[in-house]
């Protein structure tokens, strides 16, 4: 066993100087960084929080400015020394270190300060002009005619934008001012010999960027795909180190099954529907904890998602499951007006599982991200009250196989929504089938975000070689399989039950995990749509394990 001690990692540092001079694991990205600037002048890059977005633009300030002594070891350390021979003026602007409870004018006075304390910074010693717009054309040409050709670096431009996503006017107000703002850069560009822009929702044609043109959008580029996040590689060789000594504490029995759990937990962000990678904010903290956790929710900064929510008609997230779209659909609007497949993948609830041609195939990229969403659900829609001591009383159920624990936990949720939908009039025979497929959706949805908003692994519509389950839920001490089903009347109850059990068995839904050493059990539970409860027959939820797949009733 070695007594190498681990490499000190970089959580809480976005500073690129910082984190080298504190000698933190750095995951190298300069090889990217290098072509990026090699290659173009004017880039635009949407990330979701918490991906790594400030630390590229402090890693390419760092560069322009030729701070060669941090780049030792590097793959773009002799670009960068021979950056230092003439290194370029950088103009760094971070819109998330703006007040965004504050007015318009706030906004203006803000960025008039920055921006004289740029042309400060450079010995040139200036007053602000009554806009930024202004005061933007004054400093740049200035810094330009003593310093040479500037690199623009703004981070996080939205910050502001989306802060307020609960006040229309008030973004309507933000953007005016910004839009004048980039107007003043795009007359500029002739000073300025690079541009890079970040930030979470996408640029559209008709909004901020208005006027500039002139950007590259890369964030859905094959060629920097990886430029944020950590690929496969990436994990196996920076973080080894971490993952043996995981191992070593039994977090898991074996390597291969720590690199599975983790990936199935933390990787699955596809940004061009080929390349995935891991959420780096959220495996740092895995390895800081070695906890199996949803960190990225819970770092907070989500009051954008949940004003969203309030204010947009949000289906189902097993709506959103593989849902496709037109590319041209996800750039279309402004973030507020977004539909909310195109808003939740800015977000980083979606990815893009596949692409091809003008379609995209956007999915949940990971656990985490189910997780993590099925809580907003539950506290931003649902409403339901301790939901938190609800999904603990379902672990323990599924770590039993007590199957009518699991329906009682979920009747005690069902019971304190507001179900507005319950009551409907009489509909023609094809509509009352469709309100059928809807209505066992909604009690489908509601036990699949319960579960995972306690951390259980639950998958919707699994297929099976012969039909797809509603429910399997997975853990080391059990496995589960649902089956819905709606009963319109008392007397449909008992028959709704032996119908779902025997579609279970015919199925083949528990073929595929009689073979293992984990029990196995089934469930079906009927919605008794009179009375707004499940009914559950504690006969249907015999377990199986390594027993025939058809089980013997006590009375036969």
């Amino acid at each position: 066993m070695s007594n190498t001690p681990l490499p000190t990692l970089p959580l809480g540092l976005a500073s690129f100087p910082l984190l080298r001079q504190k000698g933190r694991l750095y995951v190298d990205k300069t090889d990217l960084l290098q072509k990026l600037i090699e290659t173009g002048d004017y880039y635009f890059l949407s990330r979701p929080r918490r991906f790594g977005k400030s630390l590229t633009i402090s890693t390419l300030e760092a560069m322009f400015q030729g701070k060669s002594e941090l780049f030792a070891g590097l793959t773009a350390e002799n670009w960068v020394k021979k950056i230092s021979q003439h290194p370029s003026p950088v103009f760094c602007l971070d819109f998330s270190a703006f007040d965004s409870s504050g007015n318009t004018q706030d906004l203006c006075n803000w960025l008039n300060r920055k921006l004289v304390a740029f042309a400060e910074s450079h010995e040139m010693y200036t007053s602000s002009e009554k806009s930024p717009a202004e005061t933007f054309d004054k400093v740049i040409s200035l810094v330009r005619q003593k310093k040479g050709l500037l690199s623009l670096l703004i981070d996080e431009y939205d910050a502001p934008l989306l802060d307020n996503l609960h006040d229309l006017a008030k973004i309507s107000a933000f953007r005016d001012i910004l839009r004048q703002f980039y107007k003043a850069i795009k007359a500029c560009s002739s000073s300025l010999h690079f541009i890079m822009i970040t930030g979470i929702s996408t640029l559209t044609k008709v909004g901020i960027f208005s006027a500039v043109n002139n950007l590259n959008d890369i964030s859905t580029d094959s060629a920097y795909s990886t430029l944020n996040g950590y690929t496969q590689d990436e994990l196996e060789k920076y973080f080894s180190d971490f993952i043996n000594d995981a191992v070593r504490q039994k977090i898991t029995k074996t390597r291969h099954q720590l690199l599975e759990r983790i990936r199935n937990y933390y990787d699955g962000f596809s940004f061009d529907g080929k390349t995935k990678v891991y959420n780096p904010f959220s495996l740092l903290n895995f390895f800081r904890e070695y906890r199996f956790s949803n960190y990225w929710y819970e770092s907070g900064s989500v009051s954008f998602i949940e004003s969203y929510f309030k204010t947009h008609h949000i289906a189902s997230p097993e709506t959103y499951h593989r849902i496709k779209v037109k590319t041209t659909a996800l750039a279309a609007r402004e973030i507020e007006e977004a539909r909310p497949e195109s808003f939740l993948l800015q977000a980083g609830y979606l990815t893009i599982a596949e692409c091809c041609d003008d379609i995209l195939v956007l999915d949940y990229p990971n656990q985490e991200v189910l997780n993590a969403l099925s809580e907003m659900y539950l506290t931003s829609i649902y409403q339901i009250p301790n939901y938190n001591s609800v999904g603990q009383r379902l672990w323990v159920a599924v770590r039993k196989g007590d199957m009518a624990s699991l329906a009682n936990e979920l009747n005690s949720a069902i019971a304190s929504l507001p179900y507005h939908d319950f009551s409907k009039k009489q509909k023609s025979d094809k509509k009352k089938h469709q309100e059928s497929k809807r209505d066992e959706s909604f009690y489908r949805s509601l036990l699949l975000m319960l579960l995972r908003g306690a951390g259980l692994q639950a998958h919707g519509e699994v297929p099976s070689c012969r039909g797809r389950s509603d429910v399997l839920i997975t853990s080391s001490e059990h496995i589960v399989i649902i089956e819905f089903k709606l009963a319109r009347t008392t007397k449909e109850i008992t028959s709704k039950q032996r119908e779902g059990e025997a579609q279970i068995l015919a199925s083949g839904y528990l073929e595929p995990y009689m073979a293992g050493n984990i029990p196995v059990s089934y469930a079906v539970l009927v919605v008794d749509t009179q009375k707004r409860q499940i009914v559950f027959d504690a006969q249907a939820g015999i377990l199986c394990q390594n027993l025939s797949l058809r089980p013997q009733r006590e009375n036969e």
